[in-house]
């Protein structure tokens, strides 16, 4: 019996082809979100800081998805001529974990006062990557390439955010 994240089609085959009308837009959400929070990591909240940051975090939210859609098809291509859309699943599938990510920095930032808002973003990235990975090797995808890949992406965007949100004014 495969399971797949709990999502099933409407014959109730786990093979999850009712994704393919999801949206990314619960993703994209989630960046925006960390983008907001991180100018209320300051002394002052500035509205340049906080366009900048939302600007920022909306671009590495169209990177991650759209690179790890293109490397994972790249990589896997008997396994995109046999289930076309595989990787955009497989990537929706491992991006909803940045949810949870998101309700904790939001909560960690406004409840407990913690200014950690760029490690909730870095292990959501991760974690929603390597989820993507491994719902690719689910699918029938050898190697480990499937999921070694969309980690080291993970690790190169949230570094890079990090860096950059380093240098807001």
């Amino acid at each position: 019996m495969e399971m797949n994240l709990g999502y099933k089609d409407s014959a109730g085959t786990g093979n999850g082809t009712a994704r393919h009308g999801m949206s990314f837009g619960p993703v994209y959400l989630c960046f925006v979100v960390f983008g907001a929070i991180v100018p209320f990591t300051g002394t002052e909240v500035k509205l340049t800081t906080a366009l900048l940051s939302i600007s920022i975090a909306l671009v590495v939210g169209l990177l991650a998805v759209n690179i790890l859609i293109m490397l994972l098809n790249a990589v896997n291509h008997p396994l995109e001529e046999s289930q076309p859309g595989f990787a955009r699943d497989a990537v929706l599938t491992g991006m909803l974990f940045m949810i949870p990510f998101t309700v904790l920095a939001v909560l960690a930032r406004f409840g407990l006062g913690w200014n950690a808002v760029m490690p909730f973003a870095s292990a959501a990235i991760t974690t929603a990557a390597a989820t993507a990975g491994t719902e690719v090797m689910k699918r029938g995808a050898q190697g480990l390439k499937s999921v070694m890949i969309p980690s080291f992406v993970a690790l190169v965007l949230s570094t890079g955010w990090m860096l950059l949100v380093g240098v807001l004014p």
